[in-house]
């Protein structure tokens, strides 16, 4: 009887694995720095159908005092987002990153969002991994 449970347990075990996936960082573009209340955005267009992904938005500043937000924000058609969680709040640090993690179903377009304040100036570098589980 013991036997046969481990056999089914391993067995169910075995029938999913991850497949491995490589990490994504969005080249720089112009407009890629938050000036003081401006912002700066980049767009992930979601393809296949993972069962999750994860999103690091690096934030470099260039100069004065750091501040506002970055936000995740999804959209079935490119053109109408809504938040997805919580924004981040951007502190004066020299150097910060966020990670947001979503998990299935993920909207189509997956915009971030950098916010400014004040007098500043911030470079927005953003990395992404999807991740697809797959029967063995």
């Amino acid at each position: 009887m013991i036997l046969m449970l481990m056999m089914a347990v391993s067995m169910i075990a075995a029938s999913t694995a991850v497949k491995a996936q490589s990490s994504t960082t969005m080249s720089l573009a112009a407009g890629d720095t938050i000036v003081n209340t401006g912002t700066s955005a980049k767009i992930i267009q979601v393809t296949g159908s993972p069962s999750g992904i994860a999103i690091t938005a690096v934030l470099a500043k260039l100069s004065g005092t750091n501040g506002g937000t970055v936000g995740i924000y999804g959209s079935p058609d490119g053109t109408n987002y809504d938040l997805i969680g919580s924004t981040y709040s951007i502190t004066t640090a020299t150097a910060q990153s966020k990670t947001f993690y979503i998990t299935a179903p993920l909207p189509s377009y997956i915009k971030i969002l950098g916010t400014g304040t004040g007098t500043m100036s911030t470079v927005l570098t953003v990395k992404y991994r999807t991740t697809y589980y797959q029967p063995k």
